[in-house]
């Protein structure tokens, strides 16, 4: 459910509670009966006053159409809401793996280099094929260059093996340089 329909559920939702509770007290007789035969008799003698109800009961009318058809194609709605993943087709038929999956083995991959801090993997999935963006936090003792290379073939290699999805590229952005006393040795000279 978008934005918008949100909104208009909620202000839906929170006029059925008004009119709910009207109905309630005139039920119990907290509301005179004489007010509600004005109201009545309002709408009825001016056309301007039977017009605002109109418009108000279109309103709702169209408004319950809206979220009783939405409710009907129920099956298509849940189907987008699953996760989003890559699809394979074999002999056998499809399997589909999931961008977490693959993040996971692009993360696990990464982490077995030495020289890595931190690091994040997102998965993008286009039309044109499947990439890895690695965010990464080095030690800054390993040169960056030699680094970010074995970050992209470890982690082409591993997904290719492992998942079967073949990546069309892999992005390394450096986004830290650890500092010492952050986990890592301070070497003293003496």
């Amino acid at each position: 459910m978008n934005l918008f329909d949100r909104f208009i559920l909620t202000l839906y939702s929170l006029a059925l509670v008004v009119i709910s509770l009207f109905v309630m007290a005139a039920g119990l007789n907290l509301i005179s009966s004489v007010y509600i035969e004005t109201a009545i008799t309002e709408m009825y003698t001016s056309s301007q006053v039977g017009l605002i109800y109109f418009a108000t009961a279109a309103v709702f009318f169209l408004v319950s159409l809206r979220f009783l058809f939405s409710s009907m194609r129920g099956g298509s709605v849940s189907r987008s809401h699953t996760a989003p993943s890559v699809q394979r087709s074999n002999e056998y038929g499809n399997v589909q793996i999931t961008v977490e999956t693959l993040e996971s083995l692009a993360t696990h991959a990464a982490r077995r280099i030495r020289g890595i801090r931190d690091l994040k993997a997102r998965i993008a999935v286009r039309e044109n094929g499947t990439a890895v963006h690695m965010k990464v936090t080095v030690d800054g003792e390993t040169p960056i260059p030699d680094l970010t290379q074995q970050i992209q073939q470890a982690v082409k290699e591993r997904i290719e093996t492992i998942a079967g999805v073949e990546l069309t590229e892999v992005t390394v952005l450096v986004s830290e340089v650890a500092q010492p006393g952050s986990g890592s040795r301070i070497r003293r000279v003496e």
